[in-house]
């Protein structure tokens, strides 16, 4: 009995450091995931410090995306110029593969600096469709993310919670730390004075 009552205490332990580190690296990120036998409806949102164009530059820089969203392989425009846009993305989902493809062909609808729509075209899935949505011009400006994913296969109880918002979180706020540093990178730019010889 005394064995039982260790592992418990040692698995509450365990879950509540899952949560306490989940809330840790929240930032001012709210994420929430919901799932079911309609498969997985997910939405963020995150107020960031910097404006609708430059948040808008990040969104959109399609072949650049895998050098700062974690666990993506490649990200790249798979369309030519004119046409309607496709962008393939391969990531290493890892655990995360149950809902989210490692390959996958999205075709998208741009409203600049304002929403981005798509949905999966090709992928190990049923169906995959979503927005990103920009909110304000100037900073603080409202990052949206609303994705609704039906993986081709039941959802395990793993996947309904903490979990995939974790994960989610993880990519959303990765984008949010991007647009955030190309501010400060363009007001570093704009402060420095033209050093010409006099």
């Amino acid at each position: 009995m005394k064995k039982e009552e260790k592992m418990r205490r040692a698995l509450f332990a365990a879950f509540s450091l899952l949560l306490a580190s989940s809330c840790a690296q929240a930032g001012n990120a709210r994420i929430k995931a919901n799932s079911g036998l309609a498969g997985v409806k997910v939405e963020a949102t995150q107020e960031l410090q910097t404006d609708a164009h430059t948040l808008w530059g990040t969104l959109t820089d399609y072949n650049r995306l895998a050098t700062f969203i974690p666990d993506m392989v490649s990200s790249r425009i798979i369309s030519a110029p004119g046409a309607p846009k496709r962008v393939e993305q391969i990531g290493d989902s890892g655990m995360f593969a149950f809902i989210m493809p490692d390959q996958v062909v999205l075709a998208l609808e741009e409203t600049p600096n304002s929403q981005i729509r798509f949905r999966a075209i090709t992928g190990k899935l049923i169906s995959m469709t979503g927005e990103w949505r920009i909110v304000g011009d100037k900073a603080p400006v409202t990052l949206i993310y609303r994705a609704h994913i039906v993986p081709l296969s039941p959802i395990p109880p793993l996947g309904s919670g903490y979990f995939v918002e974790d994960e989610v979180r993880t990519r959303f706020e990765a984008v949010g730390r991007e647009a955030e540093r190309r501010s400060r990178e363009a007001r570093k730019s704009a402060n420095v004075p033209n050093q010409t010889a006099h």
